[in-house]
């Protein structure tokens, strides 16, 4: 299964993101994308070395629209096989602890460089050609915002998981991608993160009136957000548990 873990900015894509690969990971074979062209933080909190990025591989950022998605594709895989990650050089991947391989898709890091479209036709591309097998899932980290839904990303998906801090825009963002995977006839799970209990109940509230149903609620966890604010490997008491329980509300567990 390949599911993109979507969101405004700072609402807690890369936290989950983590806290989900490490549930899985108990019985799948997890790998982590990272293509959030501008964040670097989620090496640190998954335990991982930051791998080389995927662009890199193919050349750099400047020859991803020359190629075009038939060569790309073909760059990226083995005659007829279609895309597999584990048969890339092993500089583009890294491990965690619990044996959680990342990716990186690029970065942007120097000025005037250009946008991040590159990033996200790449991404695009590699899901739509990926070859899962049975007891595998693909996490992908998003950019902030819906950029990528523009960029048609989300076609090569299985699944959205939408991350709501608690505010009304967040909200409205979920309500633009779960109307999107509506259409395709894919799934769509909202979590409500950074929850705590004076707002569970406003914030279930607003979802209901916009027609959004909560899968689950990540409550304010003081380890993760201490382990966040120092770059280190994510710790969670709570945490734990409510990502265990939204996997199973999700029937992904």
């Amino acid at each position: 299964m390949k599911i993109m873990v979507c969101g405004k900015g700072g609402s807690g894509k890369s936290s989950l993101t983590v806290l989900t690969a490490r549930a899985l990971s108990k019985d799948h074979k997890v790998y982590v994308i990272d293509s959030d062209e501008s964040n670097m933080l989620l090496p640190k909190i998954l335990d991982a070395e930051p791998p080389k990025a995927i662009v890199e591989y193919l050349g750099g950022k400047g020859t991803i629209f020359e190629k075009g998605e038939v060569n790309l594709t073909k760059a990226l895989a083995k005659a007829g096989k279609g895309i597999r990650l584990d048969e890339l050089p092993s500089e583009y991947t890294s491990s965690s602890p619990e044996g959680i391989r990342l990716l990186t898709i690029g970065k942007v890091r120097e000025f005037g460089e250009g946008c991040a479209c590159p990033f996200n036709f790449l991404l695009r591309t590699l899901l739509k050609n990926l070859n899962i097998e049975e007891g595998e899932v693909v996490l992908v980290d998003t950019d902030a915002g819906i950029e990528h839904l523009g960029r048609g990303v989300e076609e090569g998906c299985d699944a959205v998981l939408a991350v709501a801090d608690p505010t009304a825009e967040s909200l409205e963002l979920a309500k633009i991608l779960q109307e999107y995977m509506a259409e395709t006839g894919k799934r769509f799970w909202l979590v409500v993160n950074k929850a705590t209990p004076d707002i569970v109940d406003i914030i279930n509230r607003k979802a209901e009136e916009m027609g959004l149903e909560v899968t689950g609620t990540l409550r304010f966890d003081e380890k993760i957000f201490k382990s966040c604010l120092e770059g280190v490997r994510l710790e969670a008491e709570e945490g734990y548990e409510d990502a265990e329980t939204i996997l199973r509300r999700a029937n992904v567990m």
